[in-house]
């Protein structure tokens, strides 16, 4: 017995010697050394980061995140305010229509960063990768890409350019210190990281999925950021439309959200999502009436018997709570480039040409793929471009592109009307055929985020 009870004594006393013997602290590393990330190791991980960063920027809760999105969809009335101006909720002056410098300034900061991530690590990539590498490394194909659609995503949102000279090389276009560019010259940058892009990818000599996707995605972006410019008279539809044909109808290109963490989740989804927040609603918005009439499903919204989660000044009161139902997930992705987009890019060409009939002909291959009706082609030009209008804002519908139409359209006077506004004066109003408030009146709204003050306030070369 007296054994038997030394050796129960001992053992936890040998165990306690070992533990004292042992450093338990914890050192908190910090952020790695910069070099590590010249390592083939981290370049995954790299360019990763940049497809995050431009997730952020399209809308997320992340501490570098904006809200392109949610905000630019309020000011051009893809959806009206339901509920708080604070947390998830829509700002009065953005509810008003105004997208001012002060408002906008985390947007204008997680937008560039989403271009500063891809094109820092392209840099790197030039730097750190043997020379007959990067030419033909997927990795580089890939920041490429989404290097263009962070610059197209500043074009098509941002009223004006801010180039920075850090990273020279041909990717970039630069103005004169001590001024602001022009908005189009994102769509430079873009057209030019796209057309990089193209020719990694292909340089790579391989077919798997994978690579097919980012060419088409490529040559999708350039299609879109190409009609952008021709628009201002600034590049050719034909090259235009050279870059849609080789895009299929059903392909499409995405930027991914998650549901591990409040800070990576669609921020639109998750601001009516009514577990915490009903902050927007379709009651009132064009889609509201036209969705109730047509089914369509690109601008589907579901019917609830709930109000917004709080009063709304501009509408007197509560309004009815009808969420859009296009991102259904906190890990809802948004798109970027799709083929159906470049079937309405070559429409857009033909108008460009005065011919309805082709331009009516693209804009029906996407309502005969979901059964809708189909327009006739006996029409004008003139009712022609109000179709593609349309079509387009169906198409695109929340995902941060209305704005960069809007403006393109009304800056250059392209014929046609466009649908926008808000069709009630209160929740018990029927719907009416002719918006109460627009884009343009009663007051002009914003067409563009402005260059955010932070920017104004900081950088000297900025008057």
């Amino acid at each position: 017995m007296r054994i038997h009870h030394a050796s129960t004594i001992l053992l936890p006393a040998g165990a306690l010697l070992v533990a004292l013997a042992c450093d338990t602290s914890v050192t908190n590393p910090g952020f790695p050394p910069d070099e590590d990330l010249d390592k083939p190791a981290a370049w995954p991980a790299i360019v990763v980061g940049a497809r995050r960063a431009l997730s952020d920027a399209i809308g997320s809760s992340s501490t570098t995140g904006g809200q392109l999105l949610y905000w630019g969809a309020a000011v051009s009335f893809e959806i009206n305010p339901a509920g708080s101006t604070g947390s998830y909720g829509i700002p009065t002056d953005v509810q008003a229509g105004f997208l001012n410098d002060a408002t906008t300034s985390a947007d204008w900061a997680s937008s560039n960063q989403a271009r500063y991530v891809p094109e820092a690590a392209l840099a790197r990539f030039k730097r750190v990768m043997p020379d007959t590498l990067f030419p033909k490394s997927p990795l580089v194909g890939q920041a490429y890409v989404y290097a263009g659609f962070a610059n197209r995503l500043l074009g098509e949102n941002f009223c004006q350019s801010v180039i920075p000279v850090e990273i020279p090389d041909s990717l970039h276009y630069r103005v004169a210190p001590g001024s602001l560019g022009s908005h189009t010259l994102y769509f430079l940058r873009a057209d030019t990281a796209f057309t990089n892009a193209i020719a990694v990818f292909t340089a790579t000599g391989k077919t798997d999925t994978q690579t097919v996707s980012f060419i088409r995605a490529a040559h999708a972006g350039r299609a879109s950021v190409r009609a952008d410019l021709a628009t201002y008279g600034l590049a050719s539809w034909a090259d235009a439309i050279a870059d849609a044909g080789v895009v299929p109808d059903t392909s499409t290109f995405q930027v991914p959200y998650s549901s591990a963490s409040p800070d990576q989740y669609n921020y639109l989804y998750w601001a009516r999502a009514d577990q915490s927040f009903r902050a927007h609603t379709e009651w009132g918005t064009f889609y509201e009436g036209y969705y109730r009439t047509t089914r369509d499903p690109r601008v589907r919204w579901d019917s609830t018997a709930k109000n917004g989660d709080a009063a709304v000044a501009k509408f007197g009161g509560q309004v009815p709570f009808w969420p859009e139902a296009k991102y259904t997930t906190t890990s809802a992705p948004v798109r970027l480039a799709s083929g159906w987009e470049m079937r309405l890019v070559e429409a857009e060409a033909a108008l460009v040409s005065n011919d309805a009939v082709t331009a009516v002909d693209k804009m029906n291959l996407r309502r005969t793929n979901l059964a809708l009706p189909l327009y006739g082609t006996a029409i004008t030009v003139d009712s022609a471009w109000s179709l593609l209008k349309l079509e387009r804002a169906l198409e695109l519908w929340l995902e941060a592109r209305r704005l960069g139409d809007l403006r393109r359209w009304l800056d250059n006077n392209v014929p046609g009307d466009y649908v926008d506004g808000l069709y009630r004066a209160s929740r018990t109003d029927a719907l009416r055929t002719t918006p109460i408030e627009t884009m343009t009146s009663p007051v002009a709204r914003s067409l563009c985020f402005a260059v955010g003050r932070n920017e104004r306030e900081t950088n000297p070369n900025i008057p």
